[in-house]
């Protein structure tokens, strides 16, 4: 597993066509960098694909925040929920947390 390709992408978001190839190249590189700057580094699961995939469909479909009164909506439960796992996977274990100490 790694990122999506846009091909990928496409599929997900049911686009045809080649005319958004190049926004949704950008999407994949801003969800790589989300992702990133969320903690995780590990991009060789089925979870980190999958969000990256529902950041992407996010920031395609939602070009700007959703406003609802006065507040922003934040990500659907379900990326948030992925990136904690995913987060969760990168902390160390006791037995590391031993050894750093």
């Amino acid at each position: 597993m790694s990122l999506p390709t846009v091909e990928e992408v496409k599929n997900y978001l049911r686009i045809d066509g080649a005319e958004d190839d190049s926004f949704l190249g950008s999407l994949i590189d801003v969800a790589e960098e989300d992702l990133m700057s969320s903690g995780i580094k590990n991009q060789e699961t089925a979870r980190y694909k999958l969000a990256a995939l529902l950041l992407i469909a996010n920031h395609y479909e939602e070009r700007r925040p959703e406003v609802i009164g006065t507040s922003v909506a934040k990500n659907s439960y379900s990326l948030e929920r992925i990136i904690l796992q995913l987060k969760a996977e990168e902390l160390p274990l006791d037995s590391e947390l031993e050894e750093i100490l």
